[in-house]
Parts: structure tokens; sequence; C-alpha cells
């Protein structure tokens, strides 16, 4: 597939895209959701998601018989402009941040802050428009995020974010660091969920050794960095080895007198 700007397209669209390429005679709904290993509750994300798809990949859906089968018939030469946010959107995302900046802490009644509604991944990097991605930070944070942000190579994070695995994410990034400390919320954007500091403790039943350390910022809080000063190589699936590993871990304490 092409290199080009993502503008939006996450892993998980690239991972439908793939398989519908790689399955000439299409795919079912039900037949994508087992290949892609999710869940049936799972079904309403998946549904937009292949709407989504739309915009990078000309898709082609067919009924044959009683079921609808979706087709790739290639990908679009530029991508099809996406949905700006909802005003509906923006208000409960400033809602959930009941007037507090999500990156430094301050708040609209103590600090006269101004909170504007951004992505936590962004959208070049394969950010989505969901609620899970946004989040109420000030100008302030804002500006400076978008300064740092810009200051990365953006081929690396667009290559560290395909990965499907959350540990890889973590771990991916870190290595390209090479020994420098990466900031907390900058590893909490490529984890993307709240358990990111699990999956990089979980890193150390791999043999991988990262340091932590703490530093104030201009606003008196105080951000955590990491540093790896060793690896390992990666097993083939990681995150499925480490729950293993996790679950005998847990059986060999119960067998224990």
């Amino acid at each position: 597939m092409s290199s080009k700007p993502s503008g939006g397209q996450t892993a998980i669209h690239r991972r439908m895209a793939g398989l519908l390429k790689a399955n000439p005679q299409g795919l079912t709904t039900g037949e994508l959701r087992e290949k892609l290993g999710l869940k049936p509750g799972e079904q309403a994300q998946l549904d937009r998601r292949k709407r989504d798809l739309k915009r990078w990949y000309l898709i082609r859906q067919e009924r044959i018989g009683s079921e609808f089968r979706y087709f790739y018939d290639g990908e679009r030469t530029s991508p099809l402009p996406g949905r700006d946010l909802s005003q509906r959107l923006r208000a409960e995302i400033l809602h959930r941040a009941r007037g507090r900046c999500a990156m430094c802490g301050r708040t609209i009644v103590r600090h006269g802050i101004t909170l504007v509604v951004d992505h936590k991944i962004p959208k070049d990097w394969g950010g989505t428009d969901e609620p899970e991605n946004l989040w109420a930070i000030c100008e302030t944070c804002n500006g400076g995020k978008k300064n740092y942000f810009a200051s990365q190579d953006q081929e690396l994070m667009k290559k560290v974010l395909f990965h499907a695995s959350i540990h890889m994410r973590i771990g991916e990034l870190l290595k390209a660091y090479r020994g420098s400390a990466v900031p907390s919320y900058l590893l909490e954007f490529v984890g993307g969920q709240d358990e990111w500091r699990k999956r990089l403790r979980d890193l150390r039943y791999l043999g991988w050794k990262i340091k932590a350390s703490k530093k104030k910022n201009e606003s008196g809080k105080v951000n955590s960095f990491y540093t790896l000063k060793h690896t390992e190589p990666w097993p083939e699936d990681p995150t499925s080895w480490i729950r293993n590993y996790e679950k005998e871990r847990a059986e060999r304490r119960k067998r224990k007198p």
C-alpha cells in the first residue's frame, strides 16, 4: 500500500484493507471480524471503521445470497475529506474536562485559562475523531504540544503507531529514542489507552530494563520520563506472550503451599 500520509487512518484500518486485498473473493462482516480477532460486542466499532475505509480505499459492497460481501478495488489517489468535529462532541469533551487542562492541570477558575478540544494522537499519526482520542487542554499546552509534535520524526511516529500491539508501540518508541528520556504523555499517546503504564511495566517480563525519572514543568507540575536501558528481541506475538506469562505465573503462585 502507499506510504502517503494517512490523514486519520489507523492501524486497524490498514489491517482491514490488507485483509480485503488478500481475499479477492470478498469478506462478510463476520469473516472480517473473525480475521481481526474482534469480539461480537465490538460490532458497532467495526461497522464505523468499515465505513471509514471508503475515505482511503475503493471498497465495493455486493449482496450475494442473503449476505453482503466487501471487496477491495484499490487505493484512492487522495483521501476523501473527513468530517469536522461536531459542536455536540466538542461540548461533550469540554464538559468531561470539568474546567481543568488535561496536560498541566490548571483550571479556568483559578488560572483564567482557555480550554480547546484537541486530539491526543494527532490525526496525521493515525489518530481518530473518536471521543477516547479527544481531550480538553489549555491554549498554552496545545501550542507547546503542536510544536513538540512538529519536532518529531513524522514517518517514525506513523511506523510506531502502525503496530496493533500496545506493547510494541511503546517498546518501538523507546527504542527509537536510543537511550534518551521519553515523556510519559508521548508514551500515553502511543499507547492510546489508560493502562499504558501497565503495558510499559509488562516489558520487564521480556527482559527489558527501563529507568523512570521525574521533572517539573514551567507550571510546577511533575512529569514522568522513561529511558530504555536494555532490550531483548520481540517474541512472535508480544502481547499474547505476556498474557500467557502472567497466567502461568498466577497458576504457579496458586500451587505454592
